[in-house]
């Protein structure tokens, strides 16, 4: 920090009527803005006096004392202040009720001004001159007025400043308890999405976007784009008994998308389907968990990854639906099933009975699940697409 910056900082420090920040700065500022500032009140008050005085006065002479009296009277204060500051410590100070603080820092400045009187005084040798019961009882009158003035200006300081607090805690107390509503409520949907999206891919996709921000924004922001596509389509599909065909492809487009951006240029995917394929109903995510299946056990685990193929088409009235990857295969699941797909065909069973089937083949290489679906369940929907 250069000079003139630190002795701005430290002129700001003394209006802010808090030790923490003085104690921030170096002593040599302190003592600057000290001698400064007494030199331009030594200068304001010759000036006041040379004007009333009607030019007759000594400025030379006049100026040294006056000048002598301000830098008295400011090392007084600043020493008064550095010896409080290293009594009680400038935190446990600023702990004070803001009443104890008023009565400090307009006290200090009080005595400051009858330490640095005096001493000017006596160094100027007017001393016994000014000690006078007259003299006196108008500098004690003077001194009293000046400090009941500074009293009420750190007083409403002190008052703002107690209420700006409280305002600012309340508001803080109010923050808090909306982002704990809100927090609950955005816990709510993510625990209604926890059966549509796997959490390691919402993390990890969360981690490849902070990842691409600098390096790639461009992917970084296709990325992001698509997985708020895919959380508003699965939120959506959740909420809903059935959707048409052609919105649960575009719900695994946004996802086969961020896995490709994800395992740059290792995955390449289609999706193809007819129109009246695409207009069907089905019940919503049966075509996800197919994918991801696909991609964590078929694509990932090989180095070159590899290819996936989406597939609709109707066959007569049932309506099939095919994902093939060309990788390294489901191994034992291909005979059992892994959770995501025991779920899936306990959905079908519960809306289809045995009217729908799901199987898994070797697709050499790879593997391919087809899943046939009965007549649309829901003609409404149907018709309405």
């Amino acid at each position: 920090m250069s000079v003139l910056s630190t002795l701005r900082a430290e002129w700001a420090s003394w209006w802010s009527l808090s030790y923490r920040d003085t104690a921030a700065q170096p002593l040599w500022a302190g003592v600057a803005v000290t001698v400064l500032f007494g030199t331009a009140i030594a200068l304001l008050i010759t000036a006041f006096a040379w004007v009333f005085s009607a030019g007759r006065l000594d400025l030379l002479r006049a100026f040294g004392a006056k000048l002598l009296i301000a830098q008295c009277i400011g090392f007084a204060i600043f020493g008064l202040h550095l010896m409080t500051q290293a009594l009680w410590g400038a935190d446990a100070i600023d702990a004070w009720s803001y009443r104890r603080k008023v009565i400090h820092f307009s006290l200090l400045p009080l005595v400051g001004l009858f330490i640095g009187y005096g001493v000017a005084f006596a160094l100027l040798g007017v001393l016994p001159q000014v000690l006078s019961a007259e003299r006196i009882g108008w500098f004690i009158g003077g001194v009293l007025l000046i400090w009941a003035l500074i009293s009420l200006v750190y007083e409403r300081f002190w008052a703002g400043k107690v209420k700006l607090a409280q305002a600012e805690r309340a508001a803080a107390a109010e923050r808090e308890r909306v982002a704990v509503i809100e927090r609950q409520a955005l816990d709510a949907q993510l625990r209604a999405l926890q059966a549509q999206i796997e959490p390691h891919f919402l993390f990890n996709t969360l981690a490849n976007v902070t990842g691409l921000i600098e390096r790639q924004p461009a992917d970084a922001r296709r990325m992001l784009e698509r997985l708020i596509e895919l959380l508003r389509a699965s939120l959506s599909a959740s909420r809903a008994e059935q959707v048409t065909l052609a919105q649960e492809l575009e719900l695994c487009r946004a996802y086969l998308e961020i896995v490709a951006l994800r395992m740059a240029g290792r995955l390449h995917y289609a999706i193809e389907a007819d129109e009246a394929a695409r207009r069907r109903p089905v019940p919503p995510l049966l075509l996800q968990p197919l994918v991801e299946n696909a991609i964590q056990h078929g694509l990932e685990p090989k180095i070159e990854g590899g290819r996936v193929l989406v597939r609709a088409q109707q066959q007569g009235e049932a309506l099939e639906l095919i994902v093939q990857d060309d990788g390294a295969g489901f191994g034992n699941l291909t005979r059992g099933g892994g959770v995501g797909l025991s779920n899936l065909r306990a959905r079908l069973a519960t809306l289809f009975g045995d009217r729908a089937r799901l199987t898994i083949e070797d697709a050499q290489p790879g593997t391919r699940v087809r899943l046939l679906l009965p007549p649309a369940a829901a003609p409404a929907l149907a018709r309405a697409a």
